[in-house]
C-alpha cells in the first residue's frame, strides 16, 4: 500500500514487517537498515515505532475528543445560563420595573457569542442579582431571589466559573492536539525514511532470492489518475451513530471505499481517521457511532474512492449533529 497520506502509514508499515519477517526466514540471518540518524535499525525497533506511532494518532484523536466534550458542555451550559438570564430580567421586569435597579437591566447576548461577550451581561446580571438580594424586597417577592428551579445566585457564579473553565478546557485540549500532530509527523517522517531505506536494501540483500524482490512492498503510489469523487450523504440515527451512503464510483481499477472521518464540525485532512471501508461488491453503506458519545457533539466526514495504484479523491464533506 503506497503512501498517500497518514492513515496510510500504518498499513504500509504493515506490508513491510510481514515482508521483512521473509527475508530474514530466507536469509537465516536478521537484516538491518540504516535510520536518518545513521543507527541501524532491525524488524523490532521498526515494529516499535509503529506501535508508537499508532500511540500518536490515539493521542491525538484523544485531544480531539476531549475538545468536544468541553465544547459539549459549553453549549449546554450557556443555553442554561442564557435561560437563567432571559428568567432574572423577566423577573425584574414584573417586580422592579418602577425602581432603579431596572435601569441596569442587563441585555441579552447570543448563545453563538465568544466567552467574553457572552459573560459580560451574565457578570452583570450576577451583580445586580447580588444588589436586589441586599435591598428591600418589592411586593409579592421574598429574596433572596430563586429563580423557578431554585436556582440562586451562587449557583449562577458557579455557573459563570464552571463555563470559564470549559473553554479553558476547550483551548488546552487544541494546544496538546496539536503538539500530538507534531510528535506524529517527526514520528512519520522517521518511518518513511526507514522504509525507504528497507526499499533500498532489498535488491541487494537478496539478489538470490528474486520472489522477495518482486513482492517489496511499494511506498510511492504508481502513475496514474485521480479518481473521481462519489456522491455521499450522511444522516443522524438515534441513539448516537451515523448512516453513510454512497454511489458507486465508475473506476474499473478501485479496490475500496473508506470512511475517514474527525471529531468537530468542520473536516480536517490532518486529523481524520479511517473509521472503516468496504470493497466494490459490499452494500454502499457505513454505519459508524465515532465521535458521537455526547449530545450535542458533531461529526465530519467523508467517503473516499480509492484505486489499485493508491491513488484516491473524497466526496464532499459530511457533518452529522446528534441533537441535544
Amino acid at each position: 500500500m503506497p503512501l498517500t497520506n497518514h492513515n496510510s502509514y500504518v498499513p504500509t508499515m504493515n506490508e513491510i514487517i510481514a515482508h521483512w519477517s521473509q527475508v530474514n526466514a530466507a536469509l537465516t540471518y536478521p537484516v538491518t537498515v540504516s535510520s536518518p540518524t545513521q543507527s541501524s535499525c532491525n524488524i523490532d525497533q521498526f515494529t516499535d515505532l509503529r506501535e508508537e506511532l499508532q500511540d500518536r494518532f490515539q493521542e491525538i484523536i484523544g485531544y480531539l475528543n476531549d475538545r468536544e466534550i468541553a465544547r459539549g458542555s459549553i453549549r449546554i451550559n450557556k443555553a442554561a445560563m442564557l435561560a437563567h438570564f432571559n428568567e432574572f430580567n423577566a423577573m425584574l421586569d414584573g417586580y422592579w420595573s418602577a425602581t432603579p435597579f431596572h435601569n441596569a437591566r442587563p441585555y441579552a447576548p447570543s448563545i453563538s457569542d465568544g466567552l467574553g461577550t457572552f459573560l459580560a451581561p451574565m457578570r452583570d446580571c450576577l451583580s445586580l442579582w447580588g444588589k436586589l438580594n441586599a435591598a428591600p424586597a418589592p411586593a409579592g417577592i421574598t429574596l433572596p431571589l430563586q429563580l423557578s428551579d431554585g436556582t440562586t445566585v451562587a449557583e449562577f457564579a458557579s455557573a459563570i466559573t464552571s463555563l470559564q473553565a470549559d473553554h479553558a478546557a476547550e483551548a488546552d485540549a487544541n494546544q496538546n492536539a496539536v503538539l500530538a500532530r507534531s510528535q506524529r509527523d517527526n514520528t512519520m517522517a522517521n518511518a518513511k525514511a526507514l522504509m525507504v531505506s528497507y526499499r533500498k536494501v532489498i535488491p541487494a540483500r537478496c539478489a538470490q532470492h528474486p520472489a522477495l524482490v518482486e513482492t517489496l512492498p511499494t511506498i510511492t503510489p504508481a502513475p496514474g489518475h485521480t479518481p473521481d469523487p462519489v456522491n455521499a450523504t450522511a444522516q443522524f440515527v438515534a441513539p448516537a451513530s451515523a448512516k453513510i451512503s454512497y454511489d458507486a464510483s465508475r473506476e474499473s481499477t478501485i479496490v475500496r471505499y473508506e470512511l475517514r472521518g474527525n471529531p468537530g464540525a468542520t473536516y480536517d485532512e490532518d486529523s481524520a481517521m479511517t473509521l472503516d471501508s468496504r470493497n466494490p461488491t459490499e452494500s454502499r453503506e457505513f454505519i459508524t457511532s465515532y465521535g458521537l458519545s455526547l449530545p450535542g457533539s458533531q461529526l465530519a466526514l467523508k467517503v473516499y474512492v480509492i484505486l489499485a495504484s493508491g491513488n484516491e479523491a473524497g466526496s464532499a464533506p459530511m457533518v452529522i449533529t446528534r441533537p441535544m
